[in-house]
């Protein structure tokens, strides 16, 4: 099926396609970059401003709060210490590409280069799938790719690359240059850089090619010099990261090894969040049930009609199908061994590179369907399908939703213009987004963190402090007609503080309750 040719050269059919491709072009407009700067993606903008404040020598953490809090026992954004520095869980990489940008474009730049590398991710996919605009919806309108590749830069980034590497390994002919398919290798391995887990995704593809491909000596060559390249990356990947933080597997590795290990009948609470759905989130195939259809055929597919280890002299698989064969065995291989990571958000960040072999696997389950039910099949198919893409809809509308949402928190930081912001959960830290750097802020989560944190900064250094403190149930419940009352995480606050301390402004939100106090000789005045 070619978008080029005859059965969908329609005009309508061209207009949509071009909407979908260029699609990622609006996303900075939907999901505006100045409102995402909240919860994991605050902490990327502030280990991108502390790679360009450390000159790119270092990853290490610059924050307003190290001098209140040496030792980062109340970081505001997720931090591992290393020795004497504080580092960021999230890729120094992408510290780099936030480095590189936020000077001259804001944040702003790179949301928009993030859409930009999508659109080329599209661009490869749509031209190993000829062009072919229902492969392209399915991707775009009823799976998480785009969104989740622009809303996460990590994940759009290494899905990027491991498709550039992939892409160019796949159109190369027997007669490429060994450079060819040695680069292409080291490409999809850079993926690595911005997404540990995509390691899986070429190690996969090179154990598919070798099982269909390796008795052909023209295809040899070339497996052999995408696996050097493959190789070359990920050695100087993990061997820079051991250096650099004492494990191979860089720091994020601390926060997922409690559930790295687990044998598999242990984590299916993690399988659940993973796959369908847990109490908050959408699972893989709970935003895309049909999927999960497709899962289930692909096994019958594999296993019946392109068994390698079945004697049919017949047997052709293209390049094409191992990417997709490669995709479906590397979605496989995460699942077993999710990390504690994998509860997140709409359709699985950590899944996603499994994305295209779905969409491509569903194209060949169209074309298998007998031509008496092809029909009514196609119906059911397209049926599923559009309730995902109304979930494509209402994800981006909440996202967006959410992101006004910190934008108002914002504003009360500037009205209240403080000293010191102290957070009970440090999602809350997004109440000063861009404005982080101007103020320091610490996470106090319990009342014990109060009283250790102001027995080691007195407060009269401090004219102003604003506090954000949760409303959920994991501390107490707070009574709605006076919320300082009973409330032990503000009388904790006051005893801190001491008597010269009065609270002047109070706002209880849905979910938060945040007030500001300050020192009354400071009020006199």
């Amino acid at each position: 099926m070619s978008f080029l040719s005859g059965k969908f050269h329609s005009k309508w059919t061209r207009l949509t396609f071009c909407f979908l491709f260029l699609l990622p072009l609006l996303y900075p407009f939907l999901l505006k970059p100045g409102e995402q700067l909240y919860s994991d993606h605050l902490g990327k903008f502030i280990l991108g401003e502390s790679v360009g404040r450390n000159g790119f020598l270092s990853g290490n953490l610059v924050l307003p709060s190290r001098g209140l809090d040496p030792e980062g026992n109340y970081c505001p954004t997720e931090c591992i210490r290393i020795g004497e520095e504080l580092i960021s869980p999230f890729p120094a990489s992408l510290g780099y590409v936030y480095a590189i940008f936020l000077p001259w474009s804001g944040i702003v730049g790179v949301y928009v280069v993030t859409a930009i590398l999508i659109l080329l991710s599209f661009l490869f996919l749509s031209s190993l799938w000829d062009w072919d605009p229902i492969y392209l919806g399915v991707l775009v309108l009823a799976s998480p790719f785009l969104v989740n590749g622009y809303f996460f830069p990590d994940v759009g980034i290494a899905s990027f690359l491991f498709l550039a590497g992939s892409f160019r390994f796949l159109r190369s002919g027997p007669s490429s240059s060994w450079f060819r398919f040695v680069s292409a290798g080291f490409i999809s391995a850079s993926s690595a850089w911005f997404r540990i887990e995509s390691i899986v995704f070429p190690l996969s593809f090179i154990f598919f090619l070798s099982i269909y491909k390796f008795s052909n000596v023209e295809e040899r060559r070339k497996i052999l010099g995408y696996s050097v390249g493959f190789f070359i990356g990920v050695v100087l990947l993990l061997g820079i990261q051991y250096v650099l933080y004492g494990h191979p597997l860089g720091p994020r590795f601390s926060f997922n090894q409690p559930t790295m290990f687990l044998p598999p009948w242990k984590k299916w609470e993690i399988y659940t969040g993973l796959l369908i759905a847990n109490p908050n989130r959408l699972g893989f195939f709970g935003y895309t049930p049909g999927f999960l259809i497709v899962l289930f055929f692909f096994l019958y597919y594999i296993l019946f009609k392109k068994n390698p280890f079945k004697r049919n002299i017949s047997l052709e698989v293209s390049n094409r199908d191992l990417f997709i064969f490669s995709g479906f065995g590397a979605f496989l291989a995460l699942v077993v061994s999710a990390p504690n990571d994998g509860i997140i958000d709409f359709g699985s960040r950590y899944l996603h590179l499994s994305l295209p072999a779905f969409a491509g696997m569903f194209l060949i389950l169209l074309e298998n369907i007998r031509e008496k039910f092809r029909k009514i099949a196609k119906i059911v198919l397209y049926s599923i399908l559009l309730y995902s893409v109304y979930i494509s809809y209402s994800y981006t509308q909440i996202l967006g939703k959410y992101g006004r949402k910190t934008t108002k928190l914002n504003a009360i930081y500037l009205e209240q213009k403080p000293d010191l912001v102290v957070v009970q959960i440090r999602t809350y830290s997004q109440i000063l987004g861009k404005y982080f750097f101007q103020t320091p802020s610490v996470w106090l989560m319990r009342e014990a963190d109060i009283k250790n944190f102001f027995s080691k900064n007195h407060p009269e250094q401090f004219r102003k402090i604003l506090f954000v403190q949760t409303k959920a149930s994991i501390l107490e419940s707070l009574n709605d007609a006076d919320p300082f009352l009973k409330n032990r995480y503000y009388a904790s606050i006051s005893q801190s503080l001491g008597p010269d301390f009065k609270k002047v402004w109070s706002e209880n939100k849905e979910d938060v309750l945040i007030f500001s106090m300050e020192r009354k000789s400071k009020i006199r005045e």
